[in-house]
């Protein structure tokens, strides 16, 4: 079954299918939700737990929605700000242990993981490091293939800007990473 679009879910909320029209804004939605999520705090559960608190705010707000923005776009933007909060509450002397914990972890055995999976998770952790709006930035337009406009409008944040922070975090992320695993 293909996902619904914005404007069926809209319409089917606006026409009282409440519970109907969200279950299909969850499940058009709810991969790229938990995705900005995940690369934004690149912690799995905190990722599950902030796509669960979007999804609570949009469903507690969507009479609110007035179609200024795409539907998605307006998701996204709270997903981004769920993200940042969750970020802001985080210590940051809990930052660097949760970092050094990934570092001290030990490798699974080739077995259990491919190589593919070894460079995501190297790309992921790359990413995870740099500063938030361009982490938010690199993961809305390389992860989820977001228009510079697009990203300015979920960021709330000028055009120019917007490129800035993808120069950046893409200078940043040739750096960490070695030629040869790009």
């Amino acid at each position: 079954m293909a996902a619904a679009s914005d404007a069926e879910i809209l319409t089917l909320y606006r026409g009282g299918q409440v519970e109907a029209a969200f279950r299909l804004l969850v499940a058009a939605h709810g991969e790229k939700v938990y995705n900005i999520a995940l690369f934004t705090l690149n912690d799995e559960n905190l990722a599950a737990d902030a796509s669960q608190e979007v999804f609570i705010k949009v469903y507690r707000n969507l009479s609110r929605f007035k179609g200024d923005a795409s539907l998605s776009t307006w998701l996204y933007r709270i997903a981004k700000n769920v993200c940042f909060d969750l970020l802001k509450k985080r210590h940051p002397e809990r930052l660097e242990e949760d970092q050094e914990r990934q570092l001290a972890s030990p490798a699974p055995g080739p077995e259990a993981e491919t190589i593919q999976d070894w460079e995501h998770r190297r790309l992921r952790d790359a990413v995870a490091a740099l500063p938030e709006v361009q982490r938010m930035a690199v993961n809305l337009y390389y992860f989820q293939q977001y228009s510079y406009e697009e990203i300015a409008e979920v960021m709330d944040q000028p055009l120019g800007t917007i490129k800035s922070h993808l120069h950046r975090g893409k200078s940043a992320l040739a750096a960490a990473l070695p030629e040869r695993e790009k």
